[in-house]
């Protein structure tokens, strides 16, 4: 664990736990798309979101959490989400863009993130 000089241990778990959660809602609705809120997210807020999880990928390290699998499936569907919202109306759905392109349908829970939210 290679934690920055001076950071509490217990604020960077409060914070990763605090970004898997707004993760984790945007993609709890897989495969029928990425979430912002109650729509689908947008260009910007995929971009965000892109931000958030490279935030969560570096305290994730720091941490010595396991997030890999998490991190690489939700960045695929971040990167990939607005190109398929630009051409929407080129494919049935969503699943099948992802089934496609070999993208995953899922992405994997992560339990050792979840102990923080308490």
């Amino acid at each position: 664990m290679t934690i920055p000089e001076g950071a509490s241990v217990q604020a960077l778990e409060r914070e990763v736990a605090q970004i898997y959660s707004v993760l984790d809602y945007a993609i709890h609705e897989l495969p029928a798309g990425v979430l912002w809120a109650p729509n689908a997210a947008n260009d910007a807020q995929c971009a965000e979101l892109l931000v958030d999880l490279n935030r969560f990928e570096e305290l994730s390290k720091q941490l010595a959490i396991p997030a890999q699998d998490f991190i690489d499936a939700c960045r695929w569907h971040l990167d990939h989400y607005p190109h398929y919202r630009s051409r929407q109306r080129h494919f049935v759905d969503y699943a099948s863009y992802c089934i496609d392109r070999g993208g995953p349908l899922r992405v994997p829970l992560l339990t050792d993130v979840v102990r923080f939210q308490r």
